[in-house]
């Protein structure tokens, strides 16, 4: 069961969240005076956030004066309801709810949590409605009696004096990326969790020989839950005993035990038997932008529809290229690259500063290689 404070965290880090979209200003996020006073909020900040917490617990928010009548509402639908809605990025489409009822979660706690049965304390880097930040500030928290401390995941902070010995540090790729370029250590007794992302290849040694006495990788989607952990780079992903798994028509297919619905994998996945996977690459063609999850379909979709452009194909830079997005535009016979100032222009009113390319090359067909696929540029 959540608690009221639990409830509270949720609230205030989707206030937060939107805060952030609104001002398209990331420390925002842990600017506390923002949420003293909602009357003062931005009035599309209030309305957006406002309906995502009733999304979120699934109920029609009444009138409230107070962040703290809000919570109330929540609280109380939450008390009622005993489920919770998380949403998808949306990078896909239409951001879809997956819902998530209170035995989902308590079972799911138990096992996951069974893998950090020696912890001390949870620290957590991930806003707490989402999939990893409720895993660690809530699901452990209310089933093992633990305390958890959510810090800004900003890699110049004085770690060894926030961190202690017994702690399970929950972040995500690009946070360790820049924490290790940052040339920070743990202590002794810190457990590194990496989630919301694939892990970048030589992140877990990397990890280690800053100190961790550990290295977890979680993989699950907000659709599923979580779905697998490992512990090591070259080993598959155990799949969580809350699963069956099946092949169906050639495609592996996984169930909660005890509810009817096969589920696909939000990847390609190579199967190991007898209950382990490893993620190949994702089917709906999204990649990770600075830790966002981006549709090259749909970025693709926006550049096709300038009226210039007669064909296009977007995929991410390669490592020494960069870490966005680049474009490969074939134009129409009218049209010459003198119009690529218009196009960014174009893209700028529709994309996200993720979704925008940064790189982009003409030609007079997309490239392809001898056998006709789709190949780099």
């Amino acid at each position: 069961m959540f608690s009221r404070e639990h409830i509270s965290w949720i609230v205030e880090d989707i206030f937060r969240t939107e805060i952030v979209k609104q001002r398209k200003d990331s420390l925002a996020f842990f600017d506390r005076q923002e949420m003293e006073q909602v009357r003062t909020l931005d009035p599309a900040v209030l309305a957006q956030a406002t309906a995502q917490v009733g999304t979120y617990f699934g109920f029609t928010p009444q009138r409230f004066s107070s962040l703290q009548e809000l919570i109330s509402q929540s609280y109380d639908a939450y008390t009622r309801n005993q489920f919770v809605y998380l949403t998808t990025s949306g990078s896909t489409g239409k951001p879809k709810l997956c819902l998530h009822t209170q035995e989902m979660m308590d079972i799911e706690g138990k096992s996951v949590g069974k893998h950090f049965l020696q912890a001390k304390r949870f620290v957590t880097l991930t806003p707490r409605q989402h999939l990893y930040g409720l895993t660690f500030a809530v699901f452990f928290t209310s089933l093992f009696d633990l305390s958890t401390t959510p810090l800004a995941p900003m890699p110049l902070q004085p770690w060894h004096s926030l961190l202690r010995e017994g702690d399970v540090m929950a972040g995500f790729p690009l946070f360790w990326e820049y924490f290790l370029r940052a040339g920070n250590t743990f202590p002794k007794g810190v457990t590194a969790v990496t989630s919301t992302a694939p892990c970048p290849k030589g992140l877990f040694d990397r990890l280690k020989h800053a100190g961790a006495a550990r290295v977890v990788e979680l993989y699950g989607a907000s659709e599923t839950g979580g779905i697998g952990v490992r512990e090591a780079e070259e080993d598959p992903f155990e799949i969580n005993d809350f699963w069956e798994v099946s092949v169906q028509q050639g495609e592996y297919k996984i169930r909660r035990k005890g509810i009817e619905g096969w589920l696909s994998f939000p990847d390609q996945v190579e199967f190991v038997p007898p209950r382990g996977i490893f993620p190949l690459k994702r089917m709906d063609r999204v990649v990770q932008v600075a830790g966002v999850n981006v549709s090259l379909t749909h970025v693709e979709q926006v550049l096709q529809s300038h009226p210039a452009v007669a064909a296009c194909k977007v995929r991410l830079m390669r490592p020494e290229e960069g870490r966005r997005l680049k474009a490969f535009i074939v134009l129409k016979q009218s049209a010459s690259t003198e119009v690529l100032s218009a196009i960014q222009t174009f893209l700028s009113k529709q994309l996200s500063s993720h979704e925008m390319p940064r790189h982009f090359t003409f030609g007079a067909a997309l490239p392809t290689n001898v056998m006709g696929k789709d190949s780099d540029w």
